[in-house]
């Protein structure tokens, strides 16, 4: 890696773990981590220079995370907190999460982005914002009750020999860890001006933490250097002028003696409204609001207290979208997803009901080991194509097999054209997604468009698991269940819990009943379970409630 990009080890030698590792992202972290991770090699830990409640705050402020090129690592790093409300949480990280190797004046807008939490799960983040000169980027996640934003007030000042310790956290293990040092005014021409150096001696995998003092004083963020002496860092007033002055953070001084805090705005924002607008993919317009066409359509929510902030803002004010080199990988990236371009952004705006997005509150632990590795064998993920760019995904469940074929119960929203709700679409190409990680191909066997249900087969195939429609399990209401999805992109199973409600569907079908379990659209198709893993039904998406077909 070039000296501008501050991670200072060459390309050349990161690259050697990417080569050697192996086809599994489990296998790739772990040769980066053992390679570039060693503390053992950059000094002692530090954490007994700060006290236990510096300890505490810092631990819910610093996060890991990972991009993937498929299942091939691409870099591993440490991120920081910068903003935490009910509807976002936005992580400050260094850019070379997403540049390649060779070329320092790009990002790869193709990565795979996986943010591992404090209390070590994992979930998939989005690329909100990065600036190359300064090397740092923005992950957008799904907000997480736990975590403590990074405050800092950029007119604060940090002289020379004042001791500070850097904070990392490793993606796999979770592993907290901090080396300690001083800051040193000991400018370097090999490094930018904007930069500032301690001696503080970090490996790789903690590029992009935080650098605080012993009173937990955010200093900046630190990234890695060939020099084992000392370690650049980015002041934090760089990140102030990097960030806010480009309109991705807004400055929020708070009255009663409270430090200032940094607050995330979108990245093409002007103004915030005083009502926040999103864009939804589909219509949402009760029941299973999975259109075809996967309209963006402009709504504003009834929930106003999930996303608006404590003070008034301005009537929106609308930013045409620039035509710049970003603009054009996010049209390219929501195009190869289905997903339209809006016409303009505002500030806050951000997708929701997505076919990646996961569960709210994941209940996978409720069940028992034997029931979930059962269920684990028979869930698959399936997308349909139309070329490059992908039309539908949901999940589906094994229903049969003989020697060379199985089959997968699913949902017709897999093939129905959007210009007429009894026709498939023409030209589909069918991927599955199976449980051991592996992608085929599929093809559509049958197609009921009145329940919305569609069976795929898979060639050369056989499955371990299928499900069973002919068990003794009577439906009753207030009984538990758990609906299951599959996220296609990650090949994550997903469970949430929720009981059998005595009320009728509000879509135009006798045959459906309804649930309290709160699913995303990537379950739709996905099997509806007791707690035995018996069968119960398949699930549809709604906003208020969940409706599934019975097994009968």
């Amino acid at each position: 890696m070039s000296k501008r990009r501050s991670d200072c080890s060459s390309s050349n030698e990161k690259k050697k773990v990417f080569k050697s590792s192996r086809n599994t992202r489990n296998r790739c972290l772990e040769a980066f981590e053992a390679e570039y991770g060693s503390i053992r090699k950059f000094g002692q830990d530090a954490w007994s220079e700060l006290s236990q409640k510096v300890v505490s705050n810092v631990s819910k402020s610093v996060v890991s995370l990972a991009s993937f090129n498929g299942n091939h690592l691409h870099f591993a790093c440490t991120g920081i907190v910068v903003d935490s409300n009910k509807s976002v949480t936005r992580i400050l990280t260094s850019a070379s999460l997403v540049r390649p190797f060779d070329d320092d004046n790009k990002i790869i807008p193709t990565l795979m982005i996986q943010v591992c939490l404090p209390n070590k799960k994992i979930v998939i983040g989005s690329l909100m914002h990065y600036d190359l000169r300064y090397n740092v980027a923005v992950v957008e996640i799904n907000p997480f009750p736990d975590f403590r934003a990074a405050r800092f007030d950029p007119h604060m000042q940090f002289g020379s020999d004042t001791k500070v310790v850097a904070v990392g956290r490793w993606f796999n293990s979770g592993r907290f860890m901090a080396t300690s040092g001083i800051v040193i005014d000991e400018p370097s021409g090999v490094y930018p001006e904007h930069l500032m150096m301690s001696t503080c001696k970090i490996p790789l995998v903690m590029t992009g933490g935080p650098l605080i003092d012993l009173a937990g004083n955010f200093v900046g963020m630190n990234f890695n250097s060939e020099d084992k002496e000392s370690s650049p860092l980015l002041p934090r007033n760089k990140i102030y002028d990097c960030l806010v002055n480009s309109g991705t953070l807004r400055s929020e001084i708070k009255h009663g003696g409270d430090k200032p805090k940094l607050t995330l705005k979108s990245t093409f924002a002007i103004e915030k409204p005083s009502m926040p607008f999103i864009l939804n993919v589909g219509d949402g317009s009760g029941g299973e609001s999975e259109n075809k066409n996967q309209k963006l359509s402009m709504s504003s929510t009834s929930d106003s207290k999930e996303i608006v902030d404590e003070e008034p803002w301005p009537e929106a004010v609308f930013c045409p979208l620039p035509d710049d080199e970003f603009t054009e990988l996010v049209r390219n990236d929501l195009r190869s997803h289905g997903y339209p371009m809006p016409i303009k952004f505002e500030g806050g705006m951000r997708l929701i009901n997505t076919f990646e997005e996961e569960f709210a509150e994941d209940t996978w632990s409720k069940l028992s080991k034997k029931v979930a590795s059962n269920i684990s064998r028979s869930v698959v993920s399936l997308a349909s194509f139309k070329g490059e760019e992908r039309f539908f995904a949901c999940t589906g469940i094994f229903i049969d097999f003989d020697e060379s074929t199985s089959r997968v119960l699913t949902s017709a929203s897999l093939v129905r054209t959007s210009d007429d709700e009894n026709k498939t679409a023409d030209s589909l190409k069918i991927q599955v997604y199976l449980p051991n990680k592996q992608l085929a191909v599929g093809t559509l066997l049958h197609c009921n468009f009145s329940y919305n249900i569609a069976v795929v087969s898979i060639a050369n195939f056989r499955c371990l698991r299928a499900a069973e429609f002919h068990n003794a399990v009577q439906i009753k209401p207030q009984m538990e269940v758990v609906a299951i999805g599959r996220g296609f992109e990650s090949g994550k199973l997903m469970a949430t819990s929720g009981i059998v409600v005595d009320k009728e569907s509000k879509l135009d079908c006798g045959e459906l009943m309804i649930t309290t379990c709160k699913i995303t659209k990537a379950a739709i198709g996905g099997p509806l379970v007791d707690f035995d893993g018996n069968f119960v039904g398949m699930n549809f998406y709604g906003r208020e409630e969940t409706p599934y077909l019975p097994k009968k």
